[in-house]
C-alpha cells in the first residue's frame, strides 16, 4: 500500500497501491497471492461494515494490473481463483483480527497517516 484517502463521496478509504506496470518489475507468484487478498480486503470490509462494497472496482483493476507483472503468466481462470482466493482469505482475516479491523476503521476516521495505520495493524499502538 502506499497511500490511502478518504472518499469525501462516501467516506471510504480509497487505497493506493505501490505497483508500478511501468516499472517493468515483474512480481513472484508469492507476491501476486498476497497482492490479491490485499486487492479484496477493502471490498470484504466494506460488506462486512455496510452491507455492500462500492468502491472495488479500482481495486480490481489494481488487482488485473499486478496479474499483468506476474512472472509468469496467470490466464483468466486463475485470476478468478486468486481473486475468490483472495476474498476469502480477506474475510478470514479480518473475521479473526476484528479488534485490528475495528481500530483501523477509527484510524481512517481519524484520517492517521498511513505509518498509523500500519502501527495499529501491527499491534503496535
Amino acid at each position: 500500500v502506499k497511500n490511502y484517502e478518504i472518499s469525501s463521496d462516501t467516506g471510504v478509504a480509497c487505497v493506493e497501491f505501490h505497483t508500478n506496470p511501468s516499472s517493468g518489475k515483474e512480481l513472484s507468484e508469492d507476491a501476486i497471492a498476497a497482492l490479491s487478498v490485499v486487492a479484496m480486503s477493502g471490498s470484504v470490509a466494506e460488506i462486512l461494515g455496510y452491507g455492500k462494497a462500492t468502491g472495488g472496482e479500482n481495486d480490481l483493476l489494481e488487482l488485473q494490473n499486478c496479474f499483468r507483472l506476474s512472472k509468469e503468466f496467470i490466464g483468466a481462470a486463475k485470476q478468478q481463483d486468486l481473486t475468490r482466493w483472495g476474498a476469502l482469505t480477506s474475510y478470514n482475516l479480518i473475521k479473526s483480527n476484528m479488534s485490528k479491523y475495528e481500530g483501523l476503521v477509527q484510524a481512517f476516521k481519524d484520517k492517521k497517516s498511513l505509518a498509523e495505520c500500519v502501527s495499529i495493524i501491527e499491534g503496535t499502538v
